[in-house]
């Protein structure tokens, strides 16, 4: 594993004191960690002061924000046998979090810029590895409960209302990214009881998304990523057709899809075929079978289906 500097966390306090470091280090504030974590500034005050019962998805999401990760290590004098999976690290005094604090800081080249992950020389990291071609992943929508936030349809294009739509937005990338930008749209709209996502609600979705995440394109169509790098092959995540219809799928992941059947030997209009078949389809469009067979085509391309 990396190597870096322990924190000892024994108390709700420790932890919040050092995310408060760590925040300020970097220079943000409270309202930009919250928009870079996909959390609300509410619940973000409470943990630094550590009052927050903390849900851990929301805690690794913060955390992930600040460029840091959890690592456990067995600290009984037994040390038992889990501890040949971990790095102890080095070790450290009880409530040490303000002098031991991670002296990492990302690079930071505008108010919103996603800081890139810290993947350990040698790892690979599992949410973007081709190699796992979707195997046992499942895609799910986004669960707006976590958030704490008041959904009030009469204020949706109300001024005053942006703030929540940015954390709703930025939890929907978090949460499904990479994500074409009218499904984030259509997300937001449906949580509000709205049938489908106007034109209005699609350009404040851009409006928020443009000055933090990264964008590629898809014949005309565009694609926020949850991270800096947009530009590689994300696992295939399985769903229904009424949570995501393949239209809604971004090419760089169906392409992990095709990658596994082209590893088991298959041609590209095979693979189009088992494409389809995965997707539960009766019969496949022609404009369908062309994208099945770009996505195999990407895939060879980029040498994941060895």
């Amino acid at each position: 594993m990396a190597t870096g500097v322990s924190v000892y966390v024994r108390r709700p306090r420790d932890l919040g004191l050092l995310i408060r470091e760590r925040r300020l280090l970097l220079g943000w504030s409270q309202r930009d960690l919250a928009m870079r974590s996909g959390v609300g500034r509410q619940w973000l005050v409470d943990l630094e002061k550590g009052k927050a019962a903390a849900p851990l998805h929301l805690l690794i999401q913060t955390l992930d924000a600040l460029g840091l990760v959890i690592r456990i290590f067995d600290d009984t004098p037994a040390r038992l046998p889990m501890s040949r999976l971990v790095d102890s690290g080095p070790e450290a005094g009880p409530g040490a979090a303000r002098d031991r604090i991670v002296r990492w800081r990302p690079r930071v080249t505008a108010p919103f810029d996603v800081p890139a992950r810290q993947i350990a020389a040698g790892q690979a990291e599992p949410r973007h590895r081709a190699q796992d071609q979707g195997a046992g992943l499942t895609y799910e929508p986004t669960d707006f409960e976590s958030l704490g936030e008041t959904i009030t349809k009469d204020k949706l294009y109300q001024p005053e209302y942006r703030a929540v739509i940015e954390r709703m937005v930025t939890h929907v990338i978090r949460s499904e990214g990479p994500v074409f930008d009218e499904l984030v749209a259509r997300r937001i709209a449906r949580v509000h009881g709205l049938a489908r996502a106007t034109g209005k609600l699609l350009q404040i979705t851009r409006d928020v998304t443009d000055p933090v995440f990264a964008r590629s394109s898809e014949d005309n169509r565009s694609i926020v990523w949850p991270g800096a790098d947009s530009q590689k092959l994300v696992p295939f995540r399985d769903a229904s057709k009424e949570v995501r219809d393949h239209p809604d799928v971004p090419l760089v992941e169906l392409a992990s899809l095709a990658a596994s059947f082209l590893a088991a030997g298959h041609t590209i209009s095979k693979t189009a075929e088992l494409m389809s078949r995965r997707m539960g389809l009766k019969r496949m469009a022609e404009n369908t079978r062309s994208r099945f067979e770009a996505a195999a085509e990407l895939a060879r391309s980029l040498g994941a289906d060895q």
